[in-house]
């Protein structure tokens, strides 16, 4: 493990360059204390490899690792029943710019072994401290010499207790809709679809440890999440072409995730089937993709 650490007056971050660019653990500074955000994944009996991962360059699952894309047919190596997350995530990134408040790693494809992606690509990430907020940031590069399809997100899981376990949390992200999930894979089983009451976080509302939940929706533009008894809030302000967010809930566990994401779910089918949603992007050689988001922290009152 290598860690990086980032710092200011009100926010501490930790990443691992060696361990695809993720985060370790995110602070913030409430009152006198500071309180994990992220999960401390270097606290003993953390479950967790990294507090938030990087998924590229596609996010989440491709179903049964196999798509077609301008006519010819791809087959992604699978250790698992889909692709998951990309390949980049538990590979070395190279740090190219480092300072107290900021670091910018990059990913090179062709410098590394066995990469499960038809394409070379060049991702760069980049995370930086400015006063109250995390700003993250990504590029994802077609190295090749035909065109590619495209995606990544951020895979970032936070604590469901700050101060003392079973304080409440709650949720509230105004959504479109989300992708049906008839055969419980985590691959849409059709198009869009109008939320469901237990999908539905338009107004701010609770976020439970027993009731799973994990679904890719549609129509992301910020949010929050909030923890009214320690007085923190966390403001999401994601780019434009940030439209998807993925709602984890494991039942029992002491952290849940909030992904925020480019692709939906099985983005590069859904591309291939024409569904307007799927979020995967056709980048041309040399064609970079961009997008970035904000993670605000807010004290809301001091306890």
């Amino acid at each position: 493990m290598t860690t990086i650490d980032l710092h200011n007056d009100q926010l501490r971050l930790a990443v691992d360059p060696q361990a695809g660019a993720g985060i370790l653990a995110f602070h913030g500074c409430i009152g006198d204390r500071w309180l994990p955000l992220m999960p401390d994944t270097r606290e003993p009996g953390c479950d967790l490899a990294a507090a938030s991962f990087l998924m590229i360059p596609y996010s989440n699952r491709i179903a049964d690792g196999t798509f077609t894309f301008e006519g010819q047919h791809y087959q992604l190596d699978n250790t698992a029943a889909h692709a998951i997350h990309g390949d980049a995530r538990k590979r070395p990134w190279r740090i190219v710019e480092q300072s107290p408040t900021h670091l910018r790693c990059v990913f090179t494809s062709t410098e590394h072994d066995n990469v499960n992606w038809p394409w070379p690509f060049e991702a760069q990430a980049v995370y930086e401290l400015r006063d109250d907020a995390l700003h993250m940031e990504v590029t994802l590069t077609n190295r090749g010499d035909t065109a590619m399809p495209g995606g990544f997100g951020w895979h970032p899981y936070f604590s469901r207790s700050l101060k003392q376990e079973g304080e409440p949390v709650t949720l509230e992200f105004p959504l479109e809709g989300a992708y049906p999930d008839a055969n419980d894979t985590r691959i849409p089983s059709g198009p869009l679809a109008p939320l469901k009451p237990h999908q539905d976080f338009a107004r701010e509302r609770e976020f439970t440890p027993v009731n799973f939940l994990d679904t890719c929706c549609y129509g992301f533009s910020g949010g929050h999440i909030a923890w009214p008894d320690s007085g923190v809030r966390l403001r999401f302000e994601p780019a434009a072409n940030c439209r998807h967010l993925v709602l984890y809930n494991p039942e029992g566990k002491p952290y849940f995730a909030v992904e925020p994401v480019l692709n939906a779910n099985d983005g590069v089918n859904l591309l291939g089937r024409g569904e307007p949603t799927a979020g995967t992007t056709v980048l041309q050689p040399g064609e970079t993709l961009k997008s970035d988001c904000v993670l605000r922290m807010t004290i809301v009152r001091t306890p």
